[in-house]
């Protein structure tokens, strides 16, 4: 057994953790996963700021601090120059945010802040996508699609056992019709089919897991904790490509290999969040806990990680 207080990760892992700042968890684990993609972090450090920005004041400095820290210091990292410079700086500012909104938040003003520079259209090649919704009329030939961009992807978990049901619920069909029907302009009324599809996938798949969602019965949101699946490599070019456009780009091999993995342990109200990282995508995998860093094997980083009678949430 490993004594906690003595416990060093730097010398343990090569890697150090991130300070809690007392609700702050779920920002710990997303800057852990950010920092090891290595084209992000390397437009981090090229972003252009000047030596009179103060670090709370300009996120660009901020996020570059924590950076150099996170890859040279030999102790875990505190984050408040980071949140000061989003201008939060009380506690209740931490709680309004969960980690799918901090990740849009954080890519928006990086993005804003790139413009201009020498690193401008990294956050769009690293992590946008697009894809197609369409309605196609049944009866007469009228057709409406309509071009969308995505950073991130919000996939069910209810009625799904893993990412694959989840892409295929994504596509799934819907039928417009009866009291339902489209109007499809000088046609009327029509009935169609309406649906998305895929035009490209990004470098980067981000996947959020639906585990919260509102009961209505209840009138209040509910944890689901039901058995969900990820695979260590995902084929998204699968049975002939079904979930991309006609207009997809074939000769591009959507095939990702699973980089890392954000863990909610709790319920609605609470609970804690903590990241599995492959930093080199070799078969060691790190768990990231705040200010702990510990080597773990696959099967802790994935399978434990599916859900079920443990009461776990993963989203890769």
């Amino acid at each position: 057994m490993v004594d906690y207080w003595t416990y060093d990760s730097k010398k343990e892992t090569g890697y150090v953790g991130l300070k809690n700042q007392g609700a702050t968890c779920y920002m710990n684990s997303l800057l852990q996963t950010l920092y090891h993609i290595p084209y992000f972090r390397k437009a981090v450090y090229h972003m252009p700021t000047t030596e009179n920005d103060m670090p709370s004041g300009s996120i660009p400095l901020a996020l570059q601090s924590l950076f150099y820290k996170l890859q040279y210091s030999d102790n875990s990292v505190a984050t408040k120059e980071l949140t000061k410079s989003f201008g939060w700086d009380t506690y209740d500012s931490f709680m309004q945010h969960d980690v799918q909104e901090l990740n849009r938040v954080l890519c928006e003003k990086l993005e804003d802040k790139m413009k201009g520079t020498v690193v401008e259209g990294t956050i769009e090649q690293l992590f946008e996508g697009h894809h197609i919704n369409y309605i196609e009329c049944i009866n007469v030939d009228y057709k409406s699609n309509r071009k969308e961009s995505f950073y991130d992807l919000q996939l069910d978990v209810k009625g799904c056992h893993d990412v694959y049901a989840s892409f295929d619920k994504y596509v799934e069909v819907e039928r417009l019709e009866g009291d339902n029907k489209y109007q499809a302009e000088q046609h009327g009324l029509q009935d169609a089919r309406k649906g998305v599809l895929f035009l490209d996938f990004p470098p980067v798949l981000q996947l959020q897991l639906k585990r919260f969602e509102y009961d209505y019965m209840r009138d209040t949101m509910v944890k689901i904790n039901d058995r969900y699946e990820f695979p260590l490599q995902l084929d998204l070019d699968k049975d002939d490509g079904k979930y991309l456009t006609p207009d997809a780009d074939r000769s591009i091999r959507n095939l990702y290999t699973l980089h890392s993995v954000l863990v909610h342990s709790g319920g609605v109200h609470g609970g804690h969040y903590y990241a599995f990282i492959r930093p080199t995508l070799s078969d060691q995998w790190y768990k990231f806990d705040d200010e702990r860093v510990t080597k773990e094997d696959t099967k802790k980083a994935l399978e434990e990680q599916y859900g079920g009678e443990e009461g776990t949430v993963a989203s890769s």
